[in-house]
C-alpha cells in the first residue's frame, strides 16, 4: 500500500521572516537609505547599531499587521537589517511626517504584500529617525 500526499509551503512574509531569524540570531545594525525625498520630510541615510534603536525597529516590525488589498506606495527608505550570522533582509519603509498616520513596511522579496506599522510605533520610529 502506498500513501502519498503533498504539502504546500507558504512563502515567508515580512513578519515571519524577522521573527524566525531573530529567534536564532540577533540584529547587529539597521541601515536606512533615503529612497525618494518627500517634500515635507527631511530624508537622510542613517545607520543604527545601538540596542535601544534596534529594539524599537524590532517591536515595530514584529507588531506590524498584514495590509489587505493592493499596495500603492512610494518607499521613503530602503531599510537593510544586518544579523549576527551575516544574513541581511531588505525592506521598504515609509513613515511620512503626519503623526496620525500608520507606517508601511514591505519586504523587498514580496513587494505586493505590505504591513501596517501602528501609529504609536510609527511615531517612535519618526522620532528616532528625526533626532538621529
Amino acid at each position: 500500500m502506498f500513501i502519498t500526499g503533498c504539502t504546500k509551503t507558504e512563502p515567508k512574509d515580512a513578519i515571519t521572516s524577522i521573527t524566525s531569524i531573530t529567534s536564532i540570531t540577533s540584529i547587529t545594525s539597521i541601515e536606512l537609505e533615503c529612497n525618494t525625498p518627500i517634500s515635507e520630510v527631511k530624508c537622510e541615510n542613517q545607520s543604527f547599531n545601538d540596542e535601544e534603536s534596534i529594539k524599537l525597529f524590532e517591536e515595530a516590525i514584529n507588531t506590524a499587521v498584514e495590509n489587505l488589498g493592493e499596495l500603492d506606495y512610494s518607499a521613503e527608505y530602503n531599510m537593510t537589517i544586518f544579523y549576527s550570522n551575516d544574513v541581511t533582509t531588505n525592506y521598504h519603509l515609509s513613515l511620512g511626517s503626519r503623526r496620525t498616520v500608520k507606517g508601511l513596511l514591505v519586504n523587498q522579496e514580496n513587494t505586493s504584500q505590505g504591513y501596517e506599522i501602528s501609529v504609536d510605533h510609527a511615531n517612535k520610529l519618526r522620532d528616532l529617525v528625526s533626532k538621529h
